[in-house]
């Protein structure tokens, strides 16, 4: 859905801990959310009007957990961005309040047409926004996240004629394993969609195509893509220097770790939690919160730490919800 313009937040006033008066954030939230109320709609994909404390709490948040801090919560009992401000309030287009749950695989090969075999990555062209992006999508309830990252992209980027859907399936078979997939980033995602009281919190996953699957594996945009191609990681490439979100923060990492193992098996593995992912090298795009005056620089993505609920686990419990507190 097309957003409402955001009030102003000056970069110094993001964090919730700094004072702000008058803070009015547009409130917005997106027709096809309210239509699709699950205790409303069968097969409703939306949290209701009225936020749930424990139903949030159910959910988990992997930022919370990492922060090892509580959801904190407003004086009408919604929660609030872990980040800070963002100029809006409710839930915008996102279905539910608090932390909404995404995936995302990172798909990587050596290509064996080019010289060098330079790194390349399976991006789409969304179709809301038009922007290039890896695959990904939703956690549904009580998915897996492994399960969620095949999904997305056999939907995404795997929309193969009927004739070929079963060698498609044996070959995406052979990619998304437990022993090729490592975890990249869990947490926060620096999204265009996120509120005050609603944000998109990820797991990205990356795998690596052996040579022989780097040829072998079809690709063909589904309904949620415009299109679907290998994509140099090159910060000359400038559909791969404006990825969506943080995307390109995370391929980067990937990029930076195959790098450091060159000479071994070229799959990714996760840094030691000190580790400090490399700086985005190409145009960004921050999420903007204000009238042209600056820039919510949120989300950037930290250091991937050791995963402590696995591949195949769901989002892990958040610490019990804090008090209210006024924002």
């Amino acid at each position: 859905p097309r957003y409402p313009r955001r009030v102003q937040v000056l970069d110094a006033h993001v964090p919730w801990s700094s004072s702000i008066e008058g803070y009015r954030p547009t409130d917005f939230v997106a027709k096809s959310v309210l239509e699709n109320d699950c205790t409303v709609k069968e097969g409703g994909w939306a949290d209701p009007a009225e936020p749930d404390r424990e139903a949030i709490a159910r959910r988990g948040s992997y930022e919370h957990e990492k922060r090892r801090l509580p959801v904190r919560f407003d004086e009408l009992g919604r929660p609030l961005n872990p980040v800070g401000r963002t100029g809006m309030c409710n839930r915008g287009g996102l279905g539910k309040w608090g932390p909404n749950h995404a995936a995302d695989p990172i798909v990587t090969r050596r290509c064996p047409d080019k010289p060098g075999t330079p790194l390349e990555v399976v991006v789409i062209k969304r179709r809301d926004t038009g922007e290039w992006a890896i695959p990904g999508g939703m956690v549904d309830a009580g998915e897996l996240v492994s399960m969620t990252l095949r999904r997305e992209f056999e939907e995404e980027a795997g929309n193969v004629p009927e004739s070929e859907r079963e060698r498609f399936e044996d070959l995406a078979g052979r990619l998304f394993t437990e022993a090729n997939g490592h975890e990249v980033y869990r947490g926060y995602v620096d999204d265009p969609r996120n509120t005050d009281n609603a944000w998109m919190e990820t797991t990205a996953f990356h795998f690596h195509c052996t040579a022989d699957l780097a040829v072998q594996l079809p690709l063909r945009a589904g309904d949620d893509a415009h299109n679907v191609t290998w994509l140099d990681v090159d910060d000359a490439e400038p559909r791969y220097a404006a990825l969506y979100a943080s995307h390109k923060d995370w391929v980067d990492r990937v990029a930076c770790e195959l790098r450091l193992r060159k000479g071994h098996s070229p799959k990714a593995v996760a840094a030691p939690a000190e580790a400090t992912p490399p700086a985005p090298q190409g145009r960004r795009k921050p999420q903007r919160s204000m009238l042209g005056l600056g820039r919510l620089r949120i989300g950037s993505p930290k250091a991937a730490r050791p995963a402590t609920t696995g591949y195949g686990a769901s989002p892990p419990p958040s610490p019990p919800p804090s008090e209210p507190a006024s924002p």
